[in-house]
């Protein structure tokens, strides 16, 4: 073993724990965002799959914490969604039904 070796293994851990700090920090901005436009949906999914996507192999540190902060918003936002469909069925089906005689 030469002492070339040693650096990449190091670069190689640092690369790993940027990658899942990255994907933590955007499952945070999509779940942050998806509130903007209340109905997507999408949004929250996708912010869902790259938080657990960046806990599967993260440490204890700011990837876990952020990638748990996303899964919480994007949870939280999928249950106001469901609840205003729920609240508003008979308005939000008028409202098809207003947007359909339009065109």
């Amino acid at each position: 073993m030469s002492s070339s070796e040693v650096p990449l293994r190091g670069e190689a851990v640092a690369y790993h724990q940027g990658w899942q700090a990255g994907l933590a920090l955007g499952a945070l901005a999509v779940a942050v965002t998806a509130f903007i436009n209340l109905l997507s949906i999408e949004k929250s999914i996708l912010a869902i799959a790259l938080a657990l996507i960046a806990i599967g192999g993260a440490g204890a540190g700011r990837a876990r914490s952020r990638g748990r902060l996303a899964l919480a918003i994007a949870a939280v936002h999928l249950v106001v969604v469901a609840g205003a469909l729920v609240l508003f069925h008979d308005k939000l089906g008028r409202l098809v039904h207003l947007l359909q005689s339009l065109g």
